[in-house]
């Protein structure tokens, strides 16, 4: 099954368990943008994405955002 969306999901660091607290679904890389400013997240990419949605990623890392991509 693909996915159509950008997935975030929220991990607790203090627990050690790689299992999420949260799952949060966004329509627009700009939209999932938003949400992560000064937090660490894995991103999970959809389907669909591009190679300009790749870099963006990229540069958001490159920005100081804590941001592994699954």
């Amino acid at each position: 099954m693909s996915r159509e969306k950008w997935v975030l999901e929220i991990y607790r660091p203090q627990t050690g368990a790689n299992v999420p607290i949260s799952t949060h679904e966004f329509q627009s890389l700009a939209s999932l943008r938003i949400a992560i400013v000064g937090r660490a997240f894995i991103v999970r990419e959809p389907t669909h994405v591009t190679a300009a949605d790749r870099t963006t990623l990229l540069d958001l890392r490159a920005q100081g955002f804590n941001i592994s991509i699954a």
